[in-house]
């Protein structure tokens, strides 16, 4: 008897772009925050820089917005979003070099405005939050883990890469379980993934 496949959360972004968050082959971490959170999602969001650039890591970032003046002008907001994120992509460009990745950041940035409630009550979030919250999805696209009230950056990173290493890990046995049904036939390994950064990795790329 097989599972029930995870539940897909679509949003809306930032770039008007229809995102998958939970997206399979991903270990996925969703911030939300608001107009209250801002450092702390900022803090958040550095001591994930080390795993920015992977091919098996996402941040997604919902920014709850549900009755504040930003839903009066979402034109500006949104604007002022594309804005940041254009800055933060360079930023992260050294991080994703490190992690070999030679591809844009911007391209990959998720922020997603939650004006009226399209999201957050998707994902379990209740309106005027008080604390940053947060929510690990693993390779699978189910929830791993959830916090209510987002404080320990350094236990945040180091459950991020618990869950990067164990997809890696089953990425790998599976490969080497169908390269072994093949018998003789040639069959292609996968390219080995960057290694996982130290526990405290700095937020800042070498």
């Amino acid at each position: 008897m097989h599972a029930a496949a995870a539940h897909k959360f679509k949003a809306v972004d930032a770039d008007n772009h229809t995102v998958l968050i939970n997206k399979p082959g991903f270990i996925t971490l969703v911030i939300g925050t608001n107009e209250d959170t801002q450092d702390a999602a900022r803090a958040a969001g550095n001591v994930m820089h080390p795993f920015q650039g992977r091919h098996d890591f996402q941040l997604v970032v919902v920014v709850d917005l549900r009755g504040s003046m930003a839903a009066w002008v979402p034109s500006v907001v949104t604007a002022q979003m594309r804005s940041n994120l254009d800055q933060e992509a360079v930023e992260l460009k050294p991080f994703y070099l490190k992690n070999g990745n030679k591809g844009n950041p911007r391209n990959n940035a998720c922020v997603i405005p939650d004006f009226h409630g399209t999201i957050c009550p998707q994902l379990d979030w209740p309106a005027n939050p008080e604390d940053l919250r947060g929510i690990l999805f693993g390779g699978d696209g189910r929830e791993l883990k959830r916090w209510d009230k987002l404080t320990d950056f350094t236990a945040l990173q180091n459950d991020v890469r618990a869950a990067i290493a164990a997809l890696d890990e089953a990425s790998l046995a599976k490969a080497a379980a169908a390269a072994k049904t093949q018998g003789t036939k040639l069959v292609q390994p996968p390219s080995p993934p960057p290694p996982l950064p130290p526990p405290d990795a700095p937020s800042k790329a070498n």
